[in-house]
């Protein structure tokens, strides 16, 4: 099987996700997908630990700085100087400051928002029909196949219907900021609360939607999302609120993901090494996401399940 132009993956990463990655990376190459192109965008500064994967069939390794545009890289450096300094808390406060006075602009600029300015570049500019998101926390499975995003013949979107007056938290700040984003002019209900990975973007109308929002606001697409507040907007959601306002229904195939599984719980390293033993063989599934915490907010290494999991999959193979 060649690598099919129509259709390529994309993964953002970090040095916080490399073992996540690692783990990622070998399922894929195990799987229905490895034949693909695989663009893995990695943090300019943690490039060198990611060394070990250049050369790997389909992979092309990137940086943030051969991405982003210069001004959102030098500011995203900065970014991150500071976050790191700082530490969480701090960067909490000024992100919230942000919201509510317009005051700091750099936490705008850090790794979560630069990711999604990264996903949205490559995926509008390169020259594919297709590009499916893979975040580095997914285990692909032998199952998975690249007609699991190519066997519409309609513009493909996962979703998750959920009642608009259930949204709570991040996932309802994400909505509305998405449907200012586009200016709707009326709400949808149920609204589709899928923003997990694998997500597929269609080009032409990534492209179409991204040139409507600098229509719009008279600069960048990427500083029009830049200037909306920090941890409001989501790449995604802004994708799926133009499909839903902008584009004809009937022209979308909206999937629910019936493939994919989801493990929160990480605290017992033998249970999540049983439970994906037991997933990567059954063939109605094909994706698995266990959500990563490597920002610290677990109070346990995730090397304690993610190494027995890099071993159980290379003895899988």
């Amino acid at each position: 099987m060649k690598s099919d132009p129509r259709l390529v993956l994309i993964t953002p990463t970090w040095k916080g996700d490399l073992d996540h990655f690692r783990v990622m990376r070998c399922s894929l190459e195990h799987s229905g997908l490895a034949e693909l192109d695989h663009y893995v965008i990695v943090q300019n500064e943690d490039l060198s630990l990611f060394e070990e994967f250049r050369g790997r069939t389909g992979l092309r390794l990137l940086s943030t700085k051969d991405v982003l545009p210069e001004s959102v890289e030098c500011r995203r450096v900065r970014a991150r100087m500071l976050s790191e300094h700082f530490g969480r808390n701090f960067t909490r406060i000024c992100g919230s400051l942000r919201r509510m006075v317009g005051w700091p602009l750099w936490p705008s600029y850090t790794g979560w928002h630069t990711q999604q300015i990264c996903k949205l570049k490559l995926a509008s500019e390169l020259g594919c029909d297709k590009s499916v998101i893979l975040d580095s926390d997914v285990v692909v499975t032998p199952s998975a196949t690249a007609q699991d995003f190519l066997g519409s013949s309609r513009i493909l979107c996962f979703t998750e219907w959920r009642k608009r007056a259930d949204l709570r938290g991040k996932v309802r700040n994400w909505v509305l900021e998405s449907e200012r984003l586009v200016d709707a002019d009326h709400e949808v209900d149920p609204v589709n609360t899928y923003f997990d990975t694998p997500f597929v973007f269609d080009r032409r109308v990534l492209s179409a939607a991204l040139a409507d929002l600098e229509s719009k606001s008279g600069t960048t697409w990427w500083s029009a999302l830049f200037s909306r507040p920090p941890r409001r907007w989501s790449e995604f959601g802004f994708y799926k609120a133009y499909l839903t306002y902008k584009v004809p229904r009937d022209s979308v195939d909206w999937l629910v993901p019936s493939f994919s599984r989801y493990i929160y719980d990480t605290s017992d390293p033998k249970r999540v090494t049983e439970t994906v033993r037991k997933m990567i063989v059954d063939p109605d599934i094909h994706y698995v996401t266990i959500h990563s915490q490597a920002s610290g907010r677990e109070s346990w290494d995730p090397k304690v399940y993610l190494a027995p999991l890099l071993s159980l999959l290379m003895e899988e193979h």
